[in-house]
């Protein structure tokens, strides 16, 4: 008649054991009920009329006291009934210490479990955000390993919720707070698979930072390295020296233009992160307007280094040509002054030789004519040797006028000496 149930599961095997040992002795004492329940009903006559003997004992109740068989009958009727009565409660007991027993496993597993979500949910909240692309990755496989615990808890979950019910469905006398456990438990579970998701998604963003600032640091310094290039103010001194320094700009602008597919995608993988609502979009957004600006700023400068490089390549070839033509009107000036005209011996043959000398000077005018434009090329484009080309144009001109004055004084000169020798 114990209403003792247990407050724990501990307790309720403890009474258990406690009942069992009970029960032990209980079916101890059976055979002894039967043993006398068969002596009354012998002694009486009635009820059990197949026991054909019961031992000496009997026999001798019988001989002895057969006026007391109204007496026997009643306290046959009252061990009966107190027998009954005990094992009903026996019975009764046993049901409510094993309803007890369920009930406190279930709130066992309960405890159990909602312990561990705890500790999982702490866990989870434990790591910071990497500061590198290993650390990002690590993240991420440690985060995998929670989600592994996690699915290797379900069986763990579904039991206990199918424990539950099963109370549930039984009309266990703990039904409202089984109902609230199983609340409690589900609604646990739930938020914990949504930190665990919330956390994931914040480890993909760390991880998709990282390989950000990874990309862009990678950028950064090979910009660094193109913008030291492209500080060299070297223009040449030579015609070859800058076609060589103009083959080493072509080689850094294919260089450039490799890397600006790598630059085209981190711009459009930043702009991707802005658009997700990344936790650090304002850093990614400043970050990729910077690197932006840097390409454009570097193109920029490249493109005034190959300009620059075009005027000086224009201007070796203009210096080259105007060397040359001095070179040649210093050359053809010593044929002009030359003074054997005055001799006025074979005029014939030297007439003949300064008519095709002066042939030879019309025919290289167009040499003239072009240098002449190529400079005023230069000055029109506010070349920034301007200065140098005007002044080379003045003194091939004026060597050029001294050349056909020259030439023309010879001629006249040689005329007057052909006049006068006739």
């Amino acid at each position: 008649t114990s209403e003792e149930l247990g407050q724990d599961l501990e307790h309720v095997e403890l009474l258990q054991k406690k009942f069992e040992e009970f029960q032990t002795d209980l079916a101890a004492h059976e055979e002894r009920v039967n043993e006398v329940n068969q002596l009354a009903a012998k002694l009486i006559q009635e009820e059990h009329p197949e026991v054909d003997t019961l031992g000496v004992e009997v026999e001798r109740l019988q001989q002895t006291h057969p006026q007391n068989a109204s007496q026997i009958h009643l306290k046959k009727d009252e061990l009966i009934t107190n027998w009954e009565q005990i094992r009903t409660l026996a019975a009764e007991r046993r049901t409510r210490l094993n309803d007890s027993y369920q009930l406190q496993r279930f709130l066992a597993d309960f405890r159990d479990l909602i312990s561990w979500v705890t500790e999982m949910k702490a866990l989870i909240n434990a790591d910071e955000l990497a500061n590198d692309v290993a650390g990002a990755e690590a993240l991420l496989d440690r985060h995998q390993e929670h989600k592994g615990e996690i699915d290797a808890h379900e069986d763990s979950f579904r039991g206990t919720d199918e424990s539950g019910k099963a109370l549930l469905s039984a009309g266990h006398y703990a039904s409202e707070e089984v109902k609230e456990k199983l609340g409690v438990l589900t609604g646990e579970k739930e938020s914990l698979l949504e930190l665990w998701e919330v956390r994931r998604q914040q480890y993909e963003q760390c991880m998709d930072l990282q390989l950000f600032y990874r990309d862009t640091e990678q950028v950064d310094n090979w910009m660094s390295k193109q913008e030291a290039f492209l500080l060299n103010e070297d223009l040449g001194d030579s015609l070859d020296s800058v076609e060589a320094l103009l083959k080493k700009h072509e080689d850094f602008e294919k260089s450039l233009s490799a890397q600006e597919e790598k630059i085209t995608a981190l711009d459009e993988f930043a702009t991707k992160l802005i658009q997700n609502n990344h936790y650090a979009k304002e850093d990614v957004a400043t970050r990729r307007d910077a690197l932006l600006s840097r390409r454009n700023a570097l193109h920029e400068r490249a493109q005034s280094r190959r300009a620059a490089l075009e005027d000086s390549f224009h201007l070796q070839q203009f210096c080259r040509d105007s060397d040359e033509l001095k070179s040649w009107i210093n050359e053809k000036m010593k044929t002009a002054t030359d003074e054997s005209y005055k001799d006025p011996s074979n005029l014939q043959g030297k007439v003949q030789k300064h008519q095709a000398f002066e042939a030879e000077l019309s025919a290289n005018q167009s040499r003239i004519d072009a240098l002449q434009k190529s400079g005023q090329e230069l000055l029109d484009r506010k070349h920034y040797a301007a200065a140098e080309v005007a002044a080379r144009m003045e003194e091939v001109s004026s060597q050029w006028k001294k050349l056909l004055e020259a030439t023309e004084f010879k001629g006249s000169v040689q005329v007057l000496t052909r006049f006068s020798a006739i």
